[in-house]
């Protein structure tokens, strides 16, 4: 009886499933994983928490004034005056 090709399928593919390297990702320890994260001596200064603040606040600070600016009526006066 010759082998069909769902048999030769099946001693094909066992040998091709086999992974090379790990199985699993790396473990790190907790305390590894908890710990704050250092900033390197390379790292540019705009990244400096007062920095951010900074800038987060002026740019903060500039979206209020645009929103300031856009708060007045949506229709100009001389069209609501043609309206009624």
């Amino acid at each position: 009886m010759k082998p069909g090709p769902i048999l030769i399928l099946c001693l094909l593919v066992p040998p091709g499933c086999q992974s090379e390297g790990d199985d699993y990702p790396r473990l790190l320890p907790t305390d590894v994983i908890l710990a704050e994260p250092v900033l390197p001596d390379h790292a540019p200064a705009a990244t400096a928490p007062g920095a951010v603040r900074a800038d987060t606040a002026a740019r903060a600070d500039a979206l209020r004034q645009r929103a300031d600016a856009l708060r007045g009526p949506v229709i100009e006066p001389e069209t609501l005056a043609r309206m009624q």
